[in-house]
């Protein structure tokens, strides 16, 4: 319920006051005035490639050591990270080890599909059905979505025409499912906000969000890109690479990122992918943690 709302009904029990005798106006303006923190920290498999194809962490050890090393419950993965979910019992054990342990898992990134944006009509179809697998893994999963690449790039107007011919078929499938599908800013015409923003108006479907990343918007406004794109966001990436003895991410703004998160109307799950390699992943991340903390604090907004 909104704040604005609670109160509006807070008001109309007072007046109600006569029929209840138990009312206690102290009571109520305590629990009217008690916000729930506005974000929640998530964490991405991608965060972890280099040790778990090392084989020093198990993909099934993945989710409880985000929780037990990082104290993050709300759980990303990767399809290159899922390599075995096709070994029986797998994902049904990753299941048990995430949310069978009070974990959320959350999303897929899934790499390695046709592009949907071909201008190629066979290509686009062939990636509808490549897709759809990773559908009905996050679905078994019980993640709230998927991401997919929209980035064949080329003509921005060609290449929006073909992006809204080859989305709806599955889009209209991850509905069916209870997945949404993101678009993240992820190379091609994809790393443009305002090209998001032109697919997501023409598009208007339940089951497409946006997913901005802090990163990847290459020679576009990062800034400029995350604003556009956070009115369809269905979860927030915040990418990190190296930091500075202050703390801060050296080329990225936190501070100006999530004011303008804070700006939108999204609330949520942030998810930390660190990419970088000067720090261990856990090291990277819980600098990426407490950076989004002061960064969100200072915006007026925390984390649970």
């Amino acid at each position: 319920m909104k704040r604005r709302t609670f109160l509006h009904s807070t008001g109309a029990l007072a007046l109600a006051s006569g029929l209840a005798p138990n009312f206690c106006p102290t009571k109520a303006l305590a629990e009217s005035t008690s916000v729930k923190p506005r974000f929640e920290f998530g964490i991405q498999q991608y965060t972890f490639r280099r040790p778990i194809k090392s084989g020093k962490l198990d993909v099934l050890d993945y989710p409880m050591h985000c929780k037990t090393e990082l104290g993050i419950s709300n759980i990303e993965y990767w399809s290159g990270g899922l390599k075995k979910h096709k070994e029986a019992g797998y994902l049904a054990e990753l299941k048990k080890r995430s949310v069978g342990e009070g974990l959320k898992n959350i999303l897929i990134l899934v790499d390695g599909i046709p592009q949907i944006d071909s201008p190629n009509a066979k290509v686009r179809a062939a990636s509808t059905e490549g897709h759809k697998p990773w559908v009905d893994i996050a679905a078994g999963l019980e993640c709230e979505s998927i991401r997919i690449n929209v980035n064949a790039g080329g003509d921005e107007t060609e290449n929006l025409k073909y992006a809204i011919a080859g989305l709806p078929p599955l889009l209209d499938y991850a509905q069916k499912a209870g997945v949404r599908i993101l678009l993240e800013n992820h190379g091609g015409n994809s790393s443009k906000g305002d090209w998001v923003a032109k697919l997501m108006t023409a598009v208007k479907h339940p089951a497409f969000g946006t997913l901005p990343d802090f990163g990847n918007f290459k020679s576009y406004d990062r800034y400029k890109g995350i604003e556009e794109m956070m009115p369809w966001a269905g979860t927030v990436c915040a990418k990190s690479h190296a930091f500075d003895d202050k703390g801060d991410e050296v080329k990225i703004d936190y501070f100006k990122m999530m004011k303008i998160v804070c700006a939108s109307e999204y609330k949520g799950v942030i998810s930390i992918e660190y990419e970088g390699g000067d720090q261990t992943p856990e090291a990277g991340s819980i600098a990426t943690r407490e950076l989004l903390k002061r960064a969100a604090a200072a915006a007026g907004e925390s984390f649970a």
